[in-house]
């Protein structure tokens, strides 16, 4: 059987006119995904393909150390605290210069704040992108330029995340952005290891190796995203040798990975959680027990077994049980079809719930880092709602449509997910929960879910400062979000990619992506 298939996918490599590349140059790799980036300028966006790419372009001042969340310098060497927590100092290190040859001073990085948080600046962003990475700094004053090499940022309140946001905020060169007003986000221009060469949307994205830069030099010379929509084409064309590596790989094909003599499969631990959302400001999903209800009605076990093929775990709530301040909510909702009837046939008497309208279920066609097989997913969740009495009808959409339509609140109901950009509980709840990313046409917070209790509990743990605080905050947050159901949390999944086995240190972040800086070819 293994050999058949073998055999079948070197005929549709020819077929698909994606031959085999012998002789291709070894400090090259091709990367094949399922979609494109949306745009290059990351703060203005939060997909992951763009983050995927644009972490290679761009720093911070502060980054991940390989493989982690765990904080370390990049263009900041060192950083000081005031004793209130209301300044951070930060000394920027020598020698660093753009990809267009311009240095990096404190300005750039004034520049890189003033464009997103101030509404007077110039090149002030806009859209639904800047608005997502605008609320991680809501909280930040001024950021001012102490001499060349040293910034202070100054808060109107202590906030604890500051670090790990600042990890995934970029800095850019003002002389780029100025020559290219919009159009930056398609003449991306960091200090990163790798610089942008060329994009062909929906097809291919280059970029190569920054000789100037300051860091440790990349073993890869040209990293060459292509989009290969079609999951069974990614396997194939890593098997024929086009690409290298190859995201979103069918669970059921998983296997056939690890057994491949020339293949590999790169896999971790996700920080990530996959949900159904509630559109909770519509009926009849307004109402509490419609929600407990469907939450009862989703079998999850048979969703991690056949969909996920056992590289997830079921989830009980929006944090996985790694991530610190995690917390097993009082409110537990087990399979329960009798129990989600008894709700419904309440809601029903009290005219909130109609059992004879059917609501609109939005799921993605496309593959996400937290769903390789979305609308599998979508059709059991379909399943157990069928069987209480909800009924729905299925609205599949390439994810940037998806994604635009649920922002909005189109949906009744919504397949979604998110990987953590950072280690910090914040990135999560906040983000996802909270009413301040509950505004229609950019909402995260696409359950529309807005109570204030919990938005004053977030508050107090974005200004608490240890851990321990923080966390018996967030305990009361999950507590509070598993009573009021406005989700069914689905599942954490692992994140996979699969590859040649000719790479070695392929290591991928916790948001699923390999770190292109340590890969290399194994030598012939």
């Amino acid at each position: 059987m293994r050999c058949a298939f073998i055999a079948i996918a070197a005929c549709a490599a020819c077929d698909s006119g994606r031959a085999p590349r012998t002789g291709r140059d070894p400090n090259t790799i091709i990367v094949a995904r399922a979609a494109d980036v949306i745009a290059l300028d990351l703060a203005r966006v939060s997909d992951s393909e763009s983050i995927e790419v644009g972490e290679l372009i761009y720093e911070g001042l502060v980054g991940w150390k390989p493989g982690t969340t765990e904080i370390e310098p990049r263009l900041a060497t060192r950083y000081e605290v005031s004793p209130d927590k209301l300044v951070w100092t930060f000394h920027l290190r020598d020698n660093v210069r753009f990809h267009d040859g311009s240095p990096l001073v404190a300005d750039a990085v004034v520049f890189s704040f003033a464009r997103l948080l101030d509404p007077k600046h110039p090149m002030y962003l806009k859209g639904e992108g800047a608005s997502f990475h605008r609320n991680f700094f809501k909280d930040v004053a001024r950021v001012v330029a102490v001499d060349e090499h040293t910034i202070e940022i100054h808060l109107d309140r202590p906030y604890a995340p500051l670090l790990p946001d600042l990890a995934i905020f970029p800095i850019v060169s003002p002389t780029a952005v100025q020559q290219w007003g919009d159009a930056f986000a398609q003449h991306p221009v960091g200090t990163g290891p790798f610089a942008f060469e060329h994009w062909t949307r929906g097809s291919e994205l280059v970029l190569v190796r920054w000789s100037g830069y300051w860091g440790a030099r990349p073993a890869l010379d040209r990293i060459v995203f292509q989009v290969v929509a079609d999951a069974r084409q990614r396997l194939i064309d890593l098997e024929s040798g086009s690409v290298d590596l190859a995201s979103a790989i069918l669970p059921d094909e998983q296997a056939f990975v690890e057994l491949h003599p020339d293949l590999e499969l790169f896999h971790t631990e996700g920080n990530n959680i996959t949900y159904l959302a509630f559109n909770t400001q519509q009926p009849p999903f307004d109402d509490v027990r419609v929600r407990r209800a469907c939450n009862l009605a989703v079998n999850k076990q048979p969703i991690v077994k056949l969909a996920y093929f056992g590289r997830a775990s079921a989830a009980d709530g929006p944090l996985p049980p790694k991530q610190w301040g995690y917390h097993a909510a009082a409110t537990t909702y087990g399979y329960d079809p009798a129990a989600a009837k008894a709700l419904l046939a309440e809601a029903i008497a009290d005219g909130t719930f109609d059992p004879q309208r059917t609501y609109k279920l939005y799921a993605p066609s496309t593959p996400r880092p937290y769903v390789s097989q979305p609308e599998r997913v979508a059709r059991f969740v379909q399943a157990g709602l069928e069987q209480v009495g909800v009924h729905t009808q299925l609205v599949l959409q390439k994810y940037p449509d998806h994604r635009a339509a649920v922002e909005n609140g189109n949906h009744d109901i919504a397949l979604f997910g998110w990987s953590a950009d950072t280690g910090d509980p914040d990135n999560f709840l906040y983000v996802l929960l909270d009413s301040d990313n509950a505004v229609v046409g950019q909402a995260q917070n696409v359950a529309f879910y807005r109570d204030p209790e919990v938005d004053r509990l977030l508050r107090a743990a974005q200004v608490e400062d240890a851990q321990q605080a923080r966390s018996d905050l967030y305990a009361q947050v999950q507590d509070k979000i598993a009573a009021d159901a406005p989700w069914v949390p689905i599942a954490h999944s692992e994140l996979v990619v699969a590859g040649r086995a000719s790479l070695e240190h392929v290591v991928l972040s916790p948001t699923g992506h390999p770190v292109y800086s340590l890969i290399r070819r194994r030598a012939p």
